[in-house]
């Protein structure tokens, strides 16, 4: 039980050390101590795995809202996307509408599989849907290693190893995810090969 309460208290740091430097500068500490204080009130009741659950998800919309906060206040873009755990985090939520997509098709999740699937037939909305949502896979790959890419203020290239993991986790998908799927529309929408799904 006290592996599982370090565990998660390190993963809510990790998560905490998302937010953009001056945000967490100033009220990263106290943000942890709070969690810490509450996870520990919470381990003498029932449920904390719902409150874990609720605090990394409104924490993790307070990091999109920050960044949001900086994007609309003007150049920070820049910076933004040259940041490697940024840059890695911003390649994770473009590949996230794919693993969505995904499980909704795979587990059959109503009413969201009907409008992706409205009948027994692949339909041209989900040729679209389906394109659209691969193709983020290699767009967040680009903005997971473009820090990479980038020379410091040394005139080096920094080497990001979870920045080119992600990357070519993306990469690799993108490109096993093309050749299956081109396969499968070949099969059954070209060459209609019966019972082929």
């Amino acid at each position: 039980m006290a592996y599982d309460q370090k565990t998660v208290r390190q993963l809510y740091k990790k998560l905490l050390s998302l937010y953009p430097l001056p945000f967490r500068e100033q009220l990263g500490e106290s943000m942890e101590q709070t969690f810490n204080d509450l996870y520990k009130e919470r381990q003498t009741e029932h449920g904390s795995f719902g409150f874990v659950f609720w605090m990394f998800a409104e924490t993790s919309t307070g990091i999109a809202r920050e960044y949001m906060l900086l994007i609309t206040q003007g150049d920070t873009m820049k910076s933004l996307i040259s940041n490697p755990r940024v840059a890695a985090f911003v390649g994770f939520l473009l590949a996230l509408p794919f693993l969505v997509m995904n499980t909704i098709v795979g587990s059959r999740i109503e009413p969201f599989y009907s409008l992706i699937r409205p009948d027994t037939h692949t339909s041209p909305f989900e040729y679209v849907l389906l394109a659209v949502v691969l193709l983020l896979l290699p767009v967040g790959a680009f903005f997971a290693v473009r820090p990479i890419f980038q020379k410091g203020v040394d005139g080096k290239r920094k080497f990001y190893p979870i920045n080119i993991i992600l990357g070519a986790i993306l990469v690799m998908g993108f490109v096993a995810l093309s050749i299956g799927l081109g396969s499968d529309i070949y099969r059954c929408d070209v060459l209609h090969i019966p019972n082929c799904d």
